[in-house]
């Protein structure tokens, strides 16, 4: 998956996400720094959280779980005196980008430039990216090896949910694992299911509600 690609898929939501920040009309607050898992070609699941350090502690567990494409990591910054949003984008393949997306605010109004390459990363963005590196580098878990719950295993019958379906059950445990690990903070983890039948069956697998985003179903269901 090219990197081009990766962040037409990404900016929308992040930049979504930090018109929501700044529209708390009492207290505008900063965007939290959030790492985005993209699979199949599509955002699949965003954790947030306030410390960059609670943010990234979810980057081995969105790899494992998840088995993702890229992960990105996307943060609010000032760079040159200018307020941004930066990117650090990794690949499964470890093809890896820094990219920087300016901010405009025009009063009430927040508008984006174009993402385009932020060059060389160093620092803080160098070793985000060597996180995504050796989390991307685990292997994922096997999604044809889960149980099924509505049989008793016995000889001639499928004791494993098909492959799609057990996907679905290992996804929503990851983030299950992870609401878990960050709602104690204040974080925000959510998932974005591929169907209603997807978000229905990843809610039965124990996905906490909260964290789910389904697509309507279809009119007059």
């Amino acid at each position: 998956m090219l990197i081009a690609d990766i962040m037409a898929l990404v900016a929308p939501p992040v930049t979504d996400l930090l018109r929501r920040s700044r529209s708390v009309t009492q207290d505008p607050q900063p965007m939290f720094p959030t790492i985005v898992a993209v699979r199949n070609d599509r955002v699949l699941a965003t954790v947030s959280t306030l410390r960059i350090e609670a943010t990234m502690s979810a980057a081995s567990t969105m790899a494992v779980g998840l088995d993702p494409q890229a992960l990105v990591v996307a943060t609010e910054a000032r760079l040159d005196d200018r307020p941004a949003l930066t990117y650090a984008v990794m690949t499964r393949e470890r093809s890896a980008r820094w990219v920087v997306q300016e901010i405009h605010d025009d009063g009430p109004q927040v508008r984006f430039s174009v993402p385009v390459d932020g060059g060389e990363p160093r620092g803080q963005a160098a070793g985000t990216l060597r996180v995504l590196a050796e989390a991307l580098g685990q292997r994922p878990m096997d999604v044809s090896t889960v149980a099924r719950q509505d049989r008793s295993g016995t000889f001639g019958e499928d004791t494993f949910l098909p492959p799609e379906q057990g996907r679905v059950v290992v996804d929503a445990g990851t983030m299950s694992t992870l609401h878990e690990r960050v709602a104690e903070i204040g974080g925000q983890v959510l998932y974005l299911a591929r169907s209603p039948e997807s978000g229905r069956l990843a809610l039965e697998a124990g996905l906490p509600r909260a964290c789910l985003l389904a697509p309507a179903p279809p009119a007059g269901s």
